[in-house]
């Protein structure tokens, strides 16, 4: 076993040395089984995040920004806007976990994390969304929430109109009982007189 280790050890330069392709050897080769307290890179539900940036609010290094993702659920989320992190600024304080208020946000046990460039280590909703909607699960999605928001429109220009049409009763029945205290008012000023 030790020599098998010792000659994989001494074939892997060359291997690398031959093909010019540079890469970091996974070690150790197996990754052992974290905790479940592990604080890994965050996985997000976009079926049940509402886009409400409590997350973004808290995080005290400001690594999170709210973006546009379209795979989430526009009944819940209307602007369609979800959380991306930056992995260079982030602390791994899981404060951004503790207040969000559906609980959509949560860390995950994945620690791998490596990139060429700055940007690669930036992960949008697209990378941390472990939950999405497909394409078509959201157009029906939109159509139900346009026809609900429809359903809103015409009830709210209903309560419109009957209250115009209710206020315009209102004058006739004040007129007549501004005219009754008026002959109320009289008699009490004749009699003081």
């Amino acid at each position: 076993m030790l020599k098998r280790k010792m000659i994989k050890n001494f074939t892997w330069p060359l291997k690398i040395a031959s093909r010019e392709i540079e890469f970091t050897r996974l070690y150790p080769e197996f990754m052992m089984e974290l905790p479940d307290a592990e604080r890994g890179i965050h996985e997000l539900d976009a079926t049940t995040c509402i886009g409400c940036g409590s997350c973004a609010r808290v995080c005290p290094n400001n690594c999170i920004e709210m973006v546009h993702f379209k795979f989430g659920n526009p009944l819940k989320n209307k602007k369609m806007l979800f959380p991306q992190i930056d992995y260079g600024r982030c602390m791994f304080c899981g404060l951004c976990v503790d207040d969000c208020p559906v609980e959509c946000l949560k860390m995950g046990k994945n620690v791998i994390m490596a990139g060429w460039n700055r940007e690669d280590i930036v992960k949008g909703p697209d990378f941390l969304a472990t939950k999405r909607f497909s394409a078509k699960e959201v157009a029906d999605l939109e159509a139900e929430a346009k026809r609900i928001a429809a359903e809103k429109a015409a009830a709210k220009k209903a309560a419109a109109k009957e209250g115009a049409t209710a206020g315009e009763k209102k004058p006739a029945k004040e007129g007549n009982a501004a005219g009754k205290k008026k002959a109320e008012a009289k008699p009490e000023e004749g009699g003081a007189s």
